[in-house]
């Protein structure tokens, strides 16, 4: 059973190879919470297809899980909860001393980082320039609606309030050459949102998956690629669902042997 849900896994990534507009595959240690055995088979797929990992790491602190983006080879890190110059400035130092002990890898991750609440809003002007000034090695800014619509207390995503925030946001980036990506709740409903950031919006991303923006991108092909996504999504959460079952099993069998080991006194 392991051996199909590999081998459904490969075909949808396979299928996304296809499209030439899959920039990397996501894993996450915060929200989707990614065990290191699940991480472990994801990192030998993207290895063996060529496809960049993207590792979600569980915030600007955690140091631990950036060693570890480092040794499953992430070629990128996200860090979520950046909302001061300070926590931009603290997850790049760990960065630093950490690409120090990697510094014979032939390549070092990029640093990516969230923009995901009202707090982040409030102070992007003052951490992008931190950034600026400080060289830090970050280059991409992910807008993540849905914390940020959470955060804001907007229901919708796809709001014209949101679409102003994200346009603004994009904008201040792009004055500092710093890359912007969209997420939270991407999906066939999204077209519009999209289009209407035109050039100015590099990639956009559903939960496992990061897809290059270019104005040649129809409604059509964007809804293949939202698909796509989302078949990639389906096939890894059976994997990980018979994984776990057969894993259950081996146990099970061992406790019903224990049972009938154990003598009553």
């Amino acid at each position: 059973m392991i051996k199909d849900n590999l081998h459904c896994l490969e075909t949808k990534i396979s299928k996304l190879k296809e499209t030439n507009m899959l920039l990397a595959i996501k894993a996450e240690f915060e929200a989707e919470g990614t065990r290191i055995d699940e991480l472990s088979v994801l990192s030998g797929l993207c290895f063996k297809w060529k496809i960049p990992l993207t590792l979600k790491i569980g915030g600007p602190s955690a140091k631990r899980d950036i060693y570890e983006a480092f040794q499953f080879g992430a070629n990128n890190v996200l860090v979520p909860m950046v909302e001061s110059p300070f926590a931009a400035e603290i997850c790049s130092e760990y960065f630093f001393s950490i690409s120090e002990a990697f510094k014979l890898m032939h390549n070092t991750p990029k640093l990516l980082i969230n923009l995901e609440s009202q707090k982040t809003i409030e102070n992007l002007d003052s951490i992008l320039e931190l950034i600026k000034g400080k060289n830090l090695p970050i280059n991409t800014v992910v807008i993540g609606r849905s914390d940020l619509s959470n955060s804001l207390r907007i229901k919708d995503v796809n709001s014209l309030e949101i679409l102003n925030i994200v346009v603004s946001a994009i904008k201040k980036c792009s004055k500092y050459n710093i890359n912007c990506t969209l997420g939270g709740n991407i999906t066939s409903k999204s077209y519009k949102f999209v289009k209407q950031l035109g050039n100015s919006l590099n990639a956009f991303e559903s939960r496992k998956c990061t897809f290059l923006n270019c104005s040649s991108l129809n409604e059509y092909n964007y809804n293949s690629l939202i698909n796509a996504g989302l078949e990639f999504e389906l096939s890894w959460l059976e994997f990980k669902q018979n994984m776990y079952s057969q894993r259950s099993n081996e146990e099970n069998n061992r406790i019903d042997l224990i049972k009938k080991r154990i003598k009553i006194t």
